[in-house]
């Protein structure tokens, strides 16, 4: 099932530039592993937004891109703030 409303959260950049999607926002809007999500990255250190399609995993983390990570200069450890988007049905 898709993110049927735009969802915010703060979340951690972790080694292998993995983040950790919440379990109520998984609950919320039935996210299942394998399932395409819209997100955008938002660095308040960097001050740089960066928007990428991504694959959630089995254990509820999605990866950033290699090459997103490094234009947007976040490192683990960063707090990055996340948002999910709704996908259009074609």
């Amino acid at each position: 099932m898709p993110v049927l409303e735009i969802e915010r959260f703060m979340g951690r950049l972790q080694r292998g530039n993995r983040v950790q999607v919440p379990r109520l926002i998984r609950w919320r809007h039935k996210l299942e592993p394998g399932e395409v999500l819209y997100v955008e990255v938002y660095d308040r250190e960097q001050y740089r937004r960066q928007k990428f399609y991504v694959r959630l995993s089995r254990d509820g983390r999605f990866t950033i891109p290699k090459v997103v990570a490094e234009a947007s200069g976040a490192e683990a450890g960063s707090l990055l703030e996340i948002t999910l988007f709704h996908l259009q049905d074609e």
